[in-house]
């Protein structure tokens, strides 16, 4: 008898350890697969927002308070794109269509590098001249939110320049560290921000105008910046063919790309890109567009543009 109840014991022990270990191996899948999902969330995607542009190369891109984009081609055109991907013409008649942003009216600011001025169009896309002298290859463009100020990093001068809202033109930064400054912008405190095309130098400029080194991006030329709601810069990397994310302490990480040229959706490293230059971040989703030029080289024809947009990961709040 006390035989008996001593096996059925062992086998109570027995079904007790099968059913714990499986519910452990259970419990880690579950965790497992929950892991998964996560890693697979906080991935930073990318994605074509348009079909290859034929016939046009890569200026700014820009954001209005509606989502609605603006991007330039380098020529005389200004796309406006819904956030839905259905891209009209905006603006024509411009002479190298560069870098832009929008004013606290609505106004679009566009640059125009050969021809050293900047063009003020309305929300109807209505143009007139907003400054036209004083400028030496205007790319980059960033407007004082709070002064309303228009900062405009000139990339054959290699100078910054500041504009007054009467379009009255003065130098505000001028340094050796300039080497065709493109890309510039503002972060949360209204410190003023350049990256240079012709090298991987990320710039910071005080109020009175002096310019000092930030950080360094990528290893080759870089070609815009911007910053999002969260306190971060995003910067393209055009000559390395690459996605930066630069802390506010400088601490600069490659988010998209791997260095190779192509135009391939995906995530992180396993995305392609192809000389992207013009970038801007969401009014308030989390998410980036760009415009990336095509072809195998910078001067290769014929001319080819796309624009894409970036999702950016559950890592990056």
């Amino acid at each position: 008898m006390i035989n008996k109840k001593s096996e059925q014991l062992r086998t109570l022990m027995r079904l007790s350890a099968f059913f714990y270990f499986n519910r452990s191996r259970a419990l880690l899948f579950v965790f497992g697969l929950f892991f998964v999902a996560v890693s697979a969330h906080a991935e930073t995607k990318i994605h074509a927002l348009t079909k290859v542009i034929e016939g046009h190369s890569t200026g700014g891109v820009t954001v209005d308070a509606l989502g609605n984009i603006y991007v330039a081609d380098f020529g005389e055109i200004v796309w406006k794109i819904t956030p839905e991907g259905k891209r009209d013409i905006f603006a024509s008649g411009l002479y190298g269509a560069s870098g832009n942003a929008i004013d606290h009216e609505g106004n679009l600011l566009q640059s125009n590098f050969y021809g050293d001025s900047i063009t003020k169009i309305d929300r109807k896309g209505q143009a007139q001249p907003f400054a036209t002298t004083g400028l030496s290859g205007p790319v980059g463009i960033a407007i004082n939110k709070q002064t309303g100020d228009v900062f405009v990093a000139n990339c054959r001068g290699n100078s910054i320049s500041k504009i007054a809202k009467d379009g009255t033109v003065s130098s505000f930064a001028k340094s050796d560290l300039f080497n065709c400054p493109n890309g510039i912008s503002f972060d949360r405190e209204g410190n003023l921000y350049v990256v240079n095309y012709r090298d991987n130098k990320m710039l910071k400029i005080d109020s009175q105008g002096a310019v000092a080194l930030f950080t360094t991006v990528s290893a080759k030329g870089l070609g815009h910046l911007c910053f999002n709601q969260k306190d971060r810069f995003y910067v393209t990397a055009s000559q390395s063919h690459e996605i930066y994310e630069v802390m506010l302490d400088g601490t600069a990480r490659r988010i998209l790309g791997n260095g190779e040229r192509g135009i391939v959706d995906g995530a992180d490293t396993k995305a392609r890109l192809s000389f992207p230059n013009g970038i801007v971040s969401h009014p308030w989703a989390q998410r980036l567009y760009i415009n990336e030029f095509v072809n195998e080289t910078p001067s290769s024809l014929p001319r080819r543009a796309i624009v894409r947009e970036i999702i950016l990961g559950a890592d990056q709040p």
